[in-house]
């Protein structure tokens, strides 16, 4: 299992559509900051619903454990768990 440790936020996706609802991203404070400027942390729940997991984490430093998915151009996190830092 990897870890990564950022600044857990969300942006609102398919604006103007049934599905619309968070994504949740990771600004990352750890190595992968030399490689990415936000990861895309995949959520548990349908496009239009909060995670309830992630939500109670946004805006604040937090550890992720869980796979890493990488390509050239992207990636991604599936996480299994989540805390907050000091």
């Amino acid at each position: 299992m990897d870890e990564i440790t950022g600044i857990l936020y969300a942006k609102t996706a398919g604006v103007g559509t049934l599905s619309e609802g968070p994504k949740y991203f990771i600004k990352p404070l750890d190595d992968y900051a030399n490689r990415w400027s936000e990861i895309l942390v995949r959520k548990k729940t349908h496009l239009w619903e909060n995670d309830p997991v992630l939500h109670k984490f946004i805006d604040k430093k937090v550890l992720i454990l869980g796979e890493i998915i990488e390509t050239k151009s992207t990636i991604t996190v599936d996480y299994e768990f989540v805390r907050v830092l000091d």
